[in-house]
């Protein structure tokens, strides 16, 4: 099949804008007893080879919807709805427990969209579940995210109780308007009081996530927030431009992202950079800016760099079995006999690219590549490759793969490359490609292209 940046932008456009291979539009319906079965192949066969796996729990739950915000999540309107969820989810930790029983997990993720939005009793319920049916190991990692104005200090108790050893603060903003408009309630009273709780509590390290030129957000606001935060003394802070996708209610309710807001956003990014690296924050591989190497996700460089398998609960989250397959599921909370589980199986080549694509822009070393999968790179990947060099995107020194790529718009457009000749096929199939259409365009429009 012919291969071009159109083509690649438009597969940008139609799939997650972050490198997740392969991409869950691919997917079918499976059987949960048929994932059980490749979660013990796994266990039998690769774990105790490859010994990379760590599980995560989704919270699909917010109180309001921002407008920035492109990913799916659920209103709260019922607070019952949060103890038939919790019901639901210990059902299906307590039916995988069994295959995981002789091994320990290497770290435990909470995140998306508000983890902290459970009451004091539904939070210990979880994670006293997971500590009773799941082992991991003495030095795992328990990351936990939380928006600001659903936490209390019982709460942080309970988490370092239960083992939670970093933090981060889902705050994206504190600009008044900005969260007025968003629907956002937090305070600079109530941030400061949560970093003298997890410090009471001796967690051991803070993450803060923001996300520059938001809806009603501006560039002096921004930064005199930055120093704020700056001074508060975080472990390490975390970049999200925003990205006003389709997904997005601020464009679902047809609000205008313009040029002059583009050159903004990627103006404040730049900005940003020069001061927190002046507070001595260094930008860490495969991570954010950090000021100590406790603090960096550890489940994310795991995933990147050793292609990790990763046990997601619950919709719409992805599992990954390493070189079995990639599955997700769908489900109506309300109807127990619902849940549909969708699959992608993956063939030698997926997860060779699944790799690849993780580590394409900072490169690789060809001799480790080829040794990891038993494989000749060079051979394999000829096509892409070739494709790489005319478009004066990749230059191989010696053993090692390395990109001329410059900001992240490259990136995720050159790497879509490496997905399977079927997979880019259903795409434009399913999505209906026009090759009259600028997509190279359309995507770059999307994103912040200083960002690193």
């Amino acid at each position: 099949m012919e291969i071009n940046l159109n083509k690649l932008a438009f597969i940008c456009l139609h799939t997650s804008w972050w490198n997740i291979y392969p991409p869950q539009d691919i997917a079918r319906n499976i059987s949960k007893s048929i994932v059980s079965k490749n979660w013990k192949n796994y266990i039998e066969n690769d774990y105790f080879i490859h010994k990379k796996l760590w599980f995560y729990l989704h919270t699909p739950f917010c109180e309001s919807k921002c407008l920035f915000c492109s990913c799916w999540s659920e209103k709260v309107v019922w607070w019952t709805t949060l103890d038939i969820y919790i019901s639901r989810i210990i059902k299906e930790f307590t039916y995988f427990s069994a295959i995981f029983s002789n091994i320990k997990l290497n770290h435990a993720y909470f995140w998306w969209w508000t983890p902290s939005i459970y009451n004091t009793e539904q939070l210990k319920k979880i994670l006293s579940s997971i500590r009773k049916l799941y082992s991991f190991e003495e030095k795992a990692q328990w990351n936990f995210e939380i928006s600001p104005h659903t936490m209390t200090e019982e709460k942080v108790k309970i988490l370092k109780n239960y083992w939670v050893s970093r933090v981060t603060i889902w705050i994206q903003t504190m600009t008044l308007e900005s969260l007025r408009v968003n629907g956002r309630f937090q305070t600079w009273d109530k941030l400061e009081n949560i970093f003298s709780w997890i410090r009471k509590y001796w967690i051991e390290n803070i993450n803060i996530d923001l996300m520059p030129w938001i809806p009603w957000e501006n560039l002096k606001n921004f930064l005199l927030n930055l120093r704020r935060i700056i001074q508060m003394n975080p472990d390490m802070i975390h970049l999200y431009p925003f990205r006003p996708s389709e997904d997005t209610l601020f464009y679902k309710k047809w609000f205008i992202y313009t040029e002059n807001d583009i050159k903004n956003r990627d103006l404040m990014y730049e900005l940003w950079v020069k001061l927190i690296e002046k507070y001595w924050y260094y930008w860490v591989e495969n991570d954010s800016w950090w000021k100590n190497d406790s603090a960096r996700n550890e489940q994310e460089v795991d995933k990147i760099i050793n292609n990790c398998s990763i046990l997601w609960f619950w919709y719409p989250t992805r599992s990954y079995i390493h070189k079995n397959l990639m599955y997700f599921t769908w489900y109506d909370m309300y109807n127990e006999s619902n849940t549909v589980y969708m699959w992608i199986k993956l063939e030698t080549k997926d997860y060779i690219s699944r790799y690849i694509i993780s580590h394409f822009r900072d490169g690789f070393d060809i001799k480790i590549l080829n040794e990891k999968f038993w494989i000749d790179f060079l051979e394999l990947y000829k096509f892409e490759i070739k494709f790489l060099e005319v478009n004066n995107i990749l230059e191989i020194r010696g053993n090692y793969f390395k990109t001329k790529i410059n900001n992240v718009f490259e990136k995720l457009l050159f790497s879509k490359i490496f997905y399977s000749e079927e997979n880019i096929k259903v795409i434009l199939d399913k999505f209906s490609y026009n090759e009259d259409k600028d997509y190279v365009k359309e995507f770059k429009d999307t994103l912040s292209i200083v960002y690193k």
